[in-house]
């Protein structure tokens, strides 16, 4: 049987302050394989390097997320809840390969970051990203959780919900401000039935974005969106960047109808 090594996060992680916690969650996660699906918190401290005290902690986190399972003997392993997860980086992994060089022309014509977000459990992710070459951009990484109840991309994704299944979703937002949510309801709806919503300084300051969805079949699979800085979206360039933006998601959509073929 293959003995799992310790897990090396890469160079540019221990470059990124303030994230130790999440990279020694990512690290115990990390060392379970399919050789080595179960192991005990003392294997995962050896294998990790992370002080047994903290593994405890780590994994009374990953308990309660639902993404570690043990036993009555003090092992551990992977929960089927990762399952889920995997199959929509799958399914994500095939949108990206076809969204990519529109997405790379888009960023060409408009000289913004663009990036596609998609619903994944109860996160718009964002899934993939064309970085600008400006100097001022926006910065998103592949795999950052935007705001659900905020910017024109969450309103697109949370229109393609059953309403009831919405409700479920933004049901904190309507306990803690009920008119908010009142409101917020509204601008989905819209955002539905016109295919394309956008926002101003709803997730950063400075920034104002435009999504287009894009659909595959009646269903919608990813939301395109081009954040800008206002600096560089002044009303009468507004119109252009939707126009730039809805064309762009027409074109992964030709494209993803060519490949269902």
């Amino acid at each position: 049987m293959a003995r799992a090594s310790a897990v090396k996060m890469p160079p540019e992680a221990n470059a990124a302050h303030g994230c130790e916690g999440a990279r020694r969650v990512l690290a115990l996660m990390l060392t379970f394989s399919a050789d080595e699906n179960t192991l005990t918190a003392r294997q995962l401290a050896d294998r990790t390097g992370i002080a047994l005290p903290s593994v405890y902690r780590y994994i009374t986190l990953l308990r309660e997320t639902g993404l570690l399972a043990g036993d009555e003997r003090g092992s551990y392993r992977l929960s089927a809840r990762l399952i889920g997860l995997a199959r929509a980086a799958e399914s994500a992994e095939g949108i990206i390969n076809v969204a990519d060089p529109v997405m790379r022309e888009l960023a060409k014509l408009t000289g913004e970051t663009v990036i596609l977000v998609r619903l994944i459990g109860r996160s718009a992710v964002c899934v993939h990203r064309v970085q600008s070459a400006q100097q001022l951009r926006i910065s998103f990484e592949a795999g950052q959780p935007l705001p659900l109840a905020r910017g024109a991309s969450s309103r697109l994704l949370l229109s393609s919900l059953a309403p009831s299944v919405r409700r479920e979703y933004l049901a904190p937002l309507a306990e803690q401000d009920p008119e908010a949510a009142a409101l917020l309801e509204k601008k989905i709806i819209l955002a539905g039935q016109q295919g394309y919503a956008t926002s101003e300084e709803e997730i950063h300051r400075g920034v104002w974005a435009t999504a287009a969805q894009v659909m595959q079949g009646k269903r919608m699979v990813a939301v395109l969106t081009v954040p800008s800085p206002l600096v560089r979206a002044p009303a009468e360039q507004r119109a252009l960047l939707l126009s730039q933006v809805r064309a762009a998601a027409r074109a992964v959509e030709d494209r993803l109808r060519v490949v269902r073929r």
